[in-house]
């Protein structure tokens, strides 16, 4: 039997179709190949599975996603570990939609400088 990496990218591309966000997250970290297939940015077929994908398993009441924000980038904020990106402290931590990360408070204002302080 030959191995799952030998599928034809068509056939791969439409399994993932039908596969939620985390799953994909995780299979893009399996091998060179899958991430190629799921994380170029510039790519209209990577950006297409993810929003097939959320469109299936996100819920629409949640969030949309900004203008600008890979979709990549906005399944993994919100569907992916809950904990703060910087610390990984796990409670009370908040999506910056504006820097693209999830982070305490304490990180937050450790991490950005306010106007006033310019």
């Amino acid at each position: 039997m030959p191995p799952i990496t030998d599928l034809p990218p068509e056939l791969f591309i439409e399994i993932c179709t039908f596969l939620p966000p985390s799953d994909l997250f995780i299979l893009s970290q399996v091998c060179r190949k899958f991430y190629g297939y799921l994380c170029v940015p510039t790519s209209s077929t990577t950006q297409q599975i993810w929003k097939e994908s959320y469109s299936r398993f996100i819920p629409k009441e949640n969030i949309p996603q900004p203008k600008g924000m890979k979709t990549t980038k906005y399944v993994e904020l919100l569907m992916m570990e809950r904990g703060c990106q910087i610390c990984k402290q796990v409670m009370r931590c908040k999506i910056y939609w504006e820097f693209e990360v999830r982070c305490c408070k304490e990180c937050f204002l450790k991490k950005t400088v306010t106007y006033i302080s310019i």
